[in-house]
């Protein structure tokens, strides 16, 4: 089973959430469109990510599609320890103040509308305020990247 689920590719993104002064990127790949009237995105997190709090407090977040160029920042952002900052790479949003990655090929600033639980893990569904479109180029997939998230800590 395991294998099957590593054969699906993803988009690789950096997941951003205000919380108080702090903002907290978190690499993700479990993102998807879920709507086009109204415009909504999905972005699936296991239940132990720290970001959750974040989100859930604040209900707003941040997906950044990262190019192949970016590729260093996954490792940069990936995992424990939970990061903050890294002011220098970030556009501050307005949307409950959750930043976008500049330079990144586009990104979406989410207004949080529902939260539901799907096994082990929790599908945010929020509703897109703004569009950023950056940089032309090629999405970072998890192809490029050589491994797949598939749920597993």
């Amino acid at each position: 089973m395991a294998e099957a689920f590593r054969s699906i590719p993803y988009g690789v993104y950096l997941l951003t959430a205000r919380q108080g002064p702090d903002f907290f990127p978190v690499v993700v790949s479990w993102v998807s469109q879920v709507s086009f009237s109204p415009p909504r995105l999905m972005v699936a997190l296991r239940h132990n990510r720290k970001i959750i709090p974040a989100i859930r407090e604040v209900r707003f977040f941040s997906l950044s599609l990262l190019s192949r160029q970016q590729r260093d920042l996954v490792a940069r952002f990936k995992g424990p320890p939970f990061q903050a900052g890294h002011g220098d790479l970030w556009e501050e949003g307005n949307s409950g103040g959750a930043p976008i990655l500049k330079d990144c090929l586009a990104a979406w600033r989410c207004r949080l509308v529902s939260t539901v639980e799907a096994g082990d893990h929790f599908l945010f569904l929020g509703e897109v305020e703004s569009i950023a479109r950056g940089k032309e180029g090629l999405p970072l997939t998890t192809l490029e990247l050589g491994k797949t998230y598939i749920g597993q800590s």
